[in-house]
């Protein structure tokens, strides 16, 4: 029998989780998911998500892999070479997660599902684009409920994004500290004043953080609250284009970082730097690297060098104006 070790974090979801074998990752889906798995693959949305680029493909694996009475199917996802978190990307990066999340609900609607997690940590970047690499996000639709994953996703993405927007970028952190989202009535007090009279933070932060206040001494759960208020179709789309509109809009000065406009104002000339450019180039060609890792990368000129000549790259610099550039840029 071949050894498999659990990864921890996966068996929050009773739906299913992550384990490894002999250095191949698995996700067993467990017979409690299975109306809803069995959804996603034969209506259409799987494929869809799929061929656009959206969402990590898997293939069925051997259920002798399984583990427990509980399994239903065993997948194995595409391998990624990369795993970043939230709490690393720059604001850009950050922002493209979130209007993927959108993207996804609203073709999840048009198959007749809908995301039921929101969670920034279901986001892996291919590249240079984001994908949901989570495939038991997914449940029925069922018609006059809400969204469930809204609170969700209005702690790990549009709060903070609008505080790295106005505060500062540098509170992305926070993500680290809180695992399941920036607490909306910590957004609203460290926001500032003026966040009150734009629409969409009113609405989906300071506005939501004072419901779940008014909620948080209540028996009832905040899913349970949410699953008892009908609500239409149209009216979720139209949530749905609110929270994209207010994500649309922010903006941060990220020219205001040490770093973001290193070569305007580095002692380097035009000729010096294309000439370390060249010594860097025939460096790749010599090496002929499969990987690059490029510490300190800035906007990661550099680094595309060796993205360039066919090397899976990762640019890493401590600077969130550099990062961001490299993003926009990559």
């Amino acid at each position: 029998m071949n050894k498999s070790s659990a990864v921890g974090g996966s068996f929050r979801d009773p739906s299913g989780f992550v384990f490894v074998v002999e250095g191949q990752v698995y996700r067993q889906i467990n017979q409690v998911y299975r109306e809803d798995y069995d959804r996603l693959m034969t209506s259409g949305l799987y494929a869809a998500l799929t061929r656009d680029g959206l969402l990590i493909p898997h293939t069925e694996a051997d259920p002798a892999l399984a583990q427990g009475e509980r399994a239903y199917k065993v997948l194995q996802p595409e391998r990624l070479p990369f795993i970043s978190y939230p709490y690393e990307w720059a604001f850009d990066q950050l922002r493209d997660a979130a209007l993927l999340t959108l993207r996804i609900q609203r073709a999840a609607l048009e198959h007749g599902m809908s995301l039921k997690d929101a969670s920034a940590y279901n986001v892996q970047f291919v590249g240079c684009r984001p994908a949901l690499m989570d495939t038991l996000s997914f449940e029925a639709y069922r018609e006059g409920e809400p969204w469930v994953a809204y609170r969700q996703f209005c702690q790990h993405f549009l709060a903070p994004l609008a505080l790295m927007a106005y505060r500062d970028v540098r509170l992305s952190s926070l993500l680290r500290v809180h695992i399941d989202g920036v607490p909306l009535d910590l957004a609203s007090r460290l926001l500032p004043l003026s966040t009150r009279f734009r629409t969409p933070l009113l609405l989906h932060i300071h506005l939501h953080a004072k419901a779940q206040r008014r909620y948080a001494d209540s028996d009832v759960g905040g899913a349970a609250l949410a699953r008892g208020r009908q609500v239409s179709r149209i009216s979720l789309l139209g949530l749905l284009d609110s929270l994209e509109s207010g994500l649309r809009k922010l903006r941060w000065r990220e020219n205001e970082t040490a770093w973001a406009d290193y070569y305007a104002h580095t002692n380097y000339s035009t000729a010096a730097l294309d000439a370390k450019a060249a010594q860097v180039a025939r460096f790749l060609e010599e090496a002929g690297p499969q990987r690059v890792c490029d510490l300190g990368a800035n906007t990661g000129r550099f680094s595309r060098l060796a993205s360039a000549r066919g090397a899976f790259t990762v640019a890493a610099d401590v600077d969130p104006g550099a990062v961001n550039l490299a993003y926009r840029e990559g």
